[in-house]
């Protein structure tokens, strides 16, 4: 069946089993705190989905660096990663998920985490030849304080101009749910409002009337009545001036409110604060173990993450052997039949 013609709620749970099935317990638990720090628009996405806009951005950045820094034409052919490799290589995917929750630890967006590591390596006075690997994106032992503290750097530059621009449907009014996620964001944009001291009936107008994701009232808790107030007046007199442009509806779909640990099974933990303040534990508990049910069945083994790295074992050792079978079979070669550099030794029998 396409992917197309698939409700999102079949998506997102034919993606939870792959993804149990392909990644280590310990990988699989970090989500769950991360989804109560990680950057507001990646808290409601899946696992998979968050792996693969972190993904498609590095690509970008690397091409985008590459023409810039090498040569503008080859920088249409490369990509610094490719997506079968991702599908296909354990470690390629490990070390792409790793960069990825660096990330969410941060609470950074990827475009500006990514952007800000690859101008730190391409700063450093070794004058790398290479750009950054996911898995070098957080630098070394050494260097990672400094990474990191360039990389915040550049975060609190860049946040003001946005306008805390946070676009997943899920902050809306008409989708609030009391979710631990949406209430954070609200109180994030009282706290913006006030450090960036931006004038009230602005931030009333943009975040309650444009964006309709803060209602108006909420506002109180950081000013006076009397100001509110009169915030109000300016904004209702500017609406009757310059009207806010109507918006298009978006129809609500259940996945819109399922934060990224959301039915994992492996993420829950009632005793954690995450789940103790989620309205939506009982939900998350159920699917979860339907999610662990389908993935066991087709792994064969009754805890897939947990069985991870002796499946991958033995599935290493199954290509090994193959791999080496079919060395034997070929005729040898006087010379290399390629030049080296297109020669891809298969690092996992090493």
């Amino acid at each position: 069946m396409p992917e197309t013609s698939k409700s999102p709620e079949q998506i997102r749970v034919e993606s939870l089993i792959k993804t149990i099935q392909e990644h280590p317990t310990e990988v699989l638990e970090a989500e769950r705190p991360l989804t109560a720090i990680k950057w507001f628009d990646y808290r409601f996405m899946s696992p998979k989905e968050a792996n693969r806009l972190f993904m498609k951005t590095y690509q970008n950045i690397y091409r985008r660096k590459f023409a810039k820094e090498v040569d503008v034409e080859r920088a249409k052919k490369v990509s610094g990663v490719h997506v079968l490799t991702m599908k296909d290589d354990a470690r390629e995917r490990s070390q792409l998920v790793a960069a990825r929750q660096r990330a969410d630890e941060l609470g950074i967006s990827y475009p500006v985490y990514i952007e800000a590591a690859f101008d730190f390596a391409l700063k450093r006075s070794d004058k790398r030849k290479t750009f950054p690997r996911p898995n070098q994106l957080h630098g070394n032992d050494k260097s990672t304080p400094w990474l990191t503290a360039f990389i915040v750097a550049r975060w609190k530059e860049q946040l003001p101009s946005t306008l805390a621009s946070v676009d997943h449907p899920s902050y809306l009014l008409e989708n609030y749910r009391e979710i631990p996620a949406q209430d954070d964001f609200r109180r994030f944009v009282l706290n913006y409002v006030k450090e960036v001291n931006m004038p009230l009936h602005s931030a009333i107008r943009t975040f309650t009337y444009e964006r309709q994701q803060v209602p108006a009232e909420l506002f109180k808790s950081i000013t006076t009545e009397r100001t509110f107030k009169r915030a109000m007046e300016i904004v209702e007199s500017d609406l009757n001036h310059i009207p806010v442009d109507a918006t298009v509806p978006v129809h609500p779909i259940s996945t819109h409110r399922w934060p990224t640990c959301f039915g994992m099974h492996y993420t829950l933990d009632p005793s954690s604060s995450e789940c103790a303040s989620c309205p939506q534990m009982e939900g998350c508990k159920m699917l979860g173990e339907l999610i662990l049910e389908k993935a066991s069945a087709q792994a064969g083994v009754a805890d897939p993450a947990g069985d991870y790295k002796r499946r991958n074992d033995r599935e290493r050792q199954q290509r090994c052997r193959a791999n080496k079978r079919n060395k034997n079979d070929k005729p040898g070669f006087s010379t290399l039949p390629h030049p080296p550099e297109q020669i891809f030794p298969n690092r996992e029998c090493l």
